[in-house]
């Protein structure tokens, strides 16, 4: 029977290609002697004495305290690639630790680093003893080797050290370690374990670059090693590496959990405003199709404006005196970033300043002055084991699978910041630090009048009043006219922004009745050579013909309707006001939305008071506004998890006016966004524009009619309001 021989070059790939660099590299040796129960692992790289990486010895010195390894364990279990052993064992035999190191492949990170190894390990054995033993690895022999049995790795008891643990000594550097190399190491292990002190204690990480000096290298070990965020760091060879916590800089702060059915319990906190921690909850959504449980998530964000003099005064605020603009935006951006966590540790590449992870440069793109940018977020995401989350590590170590447990993660806090953008835009306009946006030509209407300005006028003497007055008249004329232009723009692009609502559904529709009088038409053509045949063929296309042209018919009417969907919203030029069937246009609407109803499970409740109701104006314009509405209702209730999804709409009549009341059961909207809804920009969906309700209003508003939101409504509900007029 034929068996798989692994080639010996097998290590090379799994250290060159699944090991993305030295930094990662070295810190999966530090997981390995966290895993070793040991409460330290010292790193110490030593250059080559005159600085020439090519032609001088350089060394990498890795060291633990941990349990040791027996010369069996190094054969068994250190020279086998991609072990089970901390598969099977999930903790650490005597702290108990969660192993890091679970993919068993770790260890060729010293074949990433070096061209060869000599690795020194002491264990204490059954009968209390002192065990030590050397092995020395050349990794270019597994390039000379055709397969990885026919390498002899040497493994001889030595002297038995003073206490058990691991020395890995690694020479013939395949890196230059520049100080930029060393600036990445620094970063990387500063952030590799989270600042909140999750991780085991006692667990400490050295780093020793003191022989990296000025005169050679053109930089100082010691100096790469301050941490800005301690006043008065210690200056030794061995630099204890701490996490640097900006914690306590901010400028708003968002904490909390999300369950294992997304739910979110949590605070926010304004830094800038009242400093108060106000409780924040968001019901759990309903997971989509290609969407699983990421299980529970606790979160920790800080999130900073970007004006210059609010990033000063948040370090001054800490201690760092009068910094300069440009060095506080630099200390800041050098330590922005939200982390993914597990057990206390960073999965890379999560919370590196260019890890855009969440995609929030993205979606700021559609409205930058409420959208959160990358560089205005620092936090930690801390998720559980594989197990209870299916958010599974890459066997690279660079980052998660990208499964549905992932695309979960992402859609929650993607929501959560939707609603933190929200609060925060509300708080910087109340506070004048950004622009408000305005939504309606009402108020420009009632301002071009000028009530004041021709009071003023009307009480000036005869000799200088006439003259002024024609040039008001001429003036106001003439920004009426303008504004009346406008409107006319505003109403193309009303018209415009619900054509892509339409179309889509347009598109779908229409290329099912395409097909179907294509197929049709097609079978009609091929057998009219045959048509009068006297045969049992002949008869039976005779049979068929009228049935075939009768479903040709009935798709071309269905073709020929969807196209009539499209002319109330095709932006061309507006005739006079009219009488509209109000009935006629939702029903339009409702149709529109067959599949996306169909899709989410949601029921349609259309009972109208009466089917003679009408209004005078543009039928496009009730039709923008039932989109939107209808879109928003639809988005909401797909992310409820409620099985009775239900869309509401109403009519009354009340004296000369009509109302049209359009409800939907899903999430409710705080009462805090309400005087906000039809703020051009506002949005709480995690891609909205914030142009949508806006719109709705501006268009209704072109027709006389106009649109509000039932606060007192136990549903989500808006009321369309317009005059009605008879049908005589």
């Amino acid at each position: 029977m034929a068996k798989l021989r692994p080639r010996a070059r097998i290590v090379r790939t799994i250290g060159d290609q699944l090991i993305s660099g030295p930094e990662a590299a070295l810190i999966e040796l530090v997981k390995n002697a966290y895993d070793a129960d040991s409460p330290y692992v010292k790193i110490k790289i030593i250059p080559p004495q005159n600085g020439d990486w090519e032609n001088e010895p350089s060394w990498i010195i890795v060291s633990d305290a941990g349990h040791g390894m027996t010369s069996n364990d190094l054969l068994d279990k250190w020279l086998e690639p991609a072990t089970s052993d901390k598969v099977t064992r999930k903790t650490s035999p005597i702290k108990h630790r969660k192993m890091l190191g679970a993919k068993g492949v770790g260890r060729f990170a010293t074949a990433r680093l070096g061209k060869r190894l000599e690795l020194e390990s002491t264990t204490l054995t059954a009968d209390h003893t002192l065990e030590t033993s050397l092995m020395k690895v050349d990794w270019q022999q597994f390039e000379q080797a055709k397969y990885l049995d026919e390498v002899d790795i040497e493994i001889t008891p030595t002297i038995a050290a003073e206490k058990p643990g691991v020395t890995l000594t690694i020479s013939e550097l395949k890196d230059t370690w520049s100080q930029k190399k060393l600036e990445n190491l620094i970063k990387e292990l500063r952030r590799m374990a989270s600042p909140l002190s999750s991780q085991d204690s006692d667990f400490k990480i050295f780093l020793d670059i003191s022989a990296f000096n000025k005169d050679t290298h053109n930089f100082d070990g010691h100096d790469l090693l301050l941490n800005p965020f301690e006043k008065n760091s210690p200056r030794s060879p061995e630099q204890v590496i701490t996490p640097l916590s900006i914690e306590s800089l901010f400028h708003y702060k968002l904490e909390g959990e999300f369950s294992a059915d997304g739910g979110f319990i949590g605070t926010f906190l304004n830094d800038r405003g009242d400093r108060v921690q106000h409780p924040l909850h968001l019901p759990a959504s309903k997971l989509y199709p290609e969407e699983d449980s990421c299980g529970p998530v606790k979160i920790r964000l800080n999130i900073y404006d970007r004006e210059s003099d609010a990033i000063q005064s948040l370090f001054q605020g800490l201690g760092f005196g009068a910094m300069g603009r440009m060095e506080s935006r630099k200390l800041l951006n050098e330590n922005i970033g939200v982390g993914i966590y597990r057990d206390g540790f960073r999965i890379r590449p999560y919370g590196d300043a260019e890890t855009d992870w969440l995609e929030l440069e993205r979606m700021r793109v559609q409205n930058p002055s409420k959208k959160l940018g990358l560089n205005q977020l620092a936090g930690i995401v801390t998720i559980d084991d594989e197990n209870l989350s299916g958010l599974i590590e890459r066997s690279s170590r660079e980052g998660l699978e990208h499964n549905g447990a992932f695309a979960r993660l992402k859609r929650q806090i993607a929501e959560l910041l939707s609603h933190i953008e929200s609060i925060r835009q509300d708080f910087r306009e109340r506070a004048g630090l950004s622009r408000k946006p305005i939504g309606s030509t009402n108020n420009v209407h009632s301002s071009s009048t000028m009530e004041a300005t021709a009071k003023a006028i009307a009480e000036l003497p005869t000799i200088y009043r006439d003259k002024i007055e024609k040039a008001f008249i001429k003036e106001t004329t003439a920004l009426k006219t303008a504004i009346e232009d406008l409107e006319t723009y505003q109403q193309a692009l009303i018209s415009h922004s619900s054509l892509g609502l339409v179309i889509t559904q347009v598109l779908h529709d229409g290329r099912r009745y395409l097909s179907d009088i294509s197929t049709r038409s097609e079978e009609i053509v091929k057998d009219s050579p045959r048509l009068l045949e006297e045969s049992t063929f002949g008869e039976y296309i005779r049979a068929n013909l009228p049935e075939n042209a009768k479903n040709i018919l009935s798709s071309a009417g269905g073709l020929s309707s969807l196209f009539k969907s499209l002319n109330p919203v095709s932006g061309k030029k507006r005739g006079a006001p009219s009488k509209q069937d109000i009935v006629g246009t939702i029903n339009r609407c409702l149709k529109l939305f067959t599949k996306d109803f169909k899709t989410e499970k949601i029921n349609v409740k259309f009972d109208p008071a009466s089917k003679n109701l009408f209004f005078l104006g543009h039928d496009g314009d009730l039709m923008a506004a039932l989109l939107n509405l209808l879109d928003n209702a639809t988005h909401w209730l797909s992310t409820s998890t409620s099985d009775n999804r239900t869309i509401t709409i109403q009519t009354k009549e009340q004296d000369k006016y009509l109302q049209i009341l359009v409800s939907n059961n899903g999430p409710t909207i705080d009462e805090r966004y309400i005087p906000k809804l039809f703020n051009a920009g506002f949005s709480l969906k995690p891609e909205g524009s914030g142009i949508g309700l806006a719109i709705a209003r501006e268009a209704l508003r072109a027709s006389k009619a106009d649109l509000a939101f039932d606060d007192s409504a136990e549903e989500t509900t808006f009321i369309i309001e317009m005059v009605a007029i008879k049908n005589d």
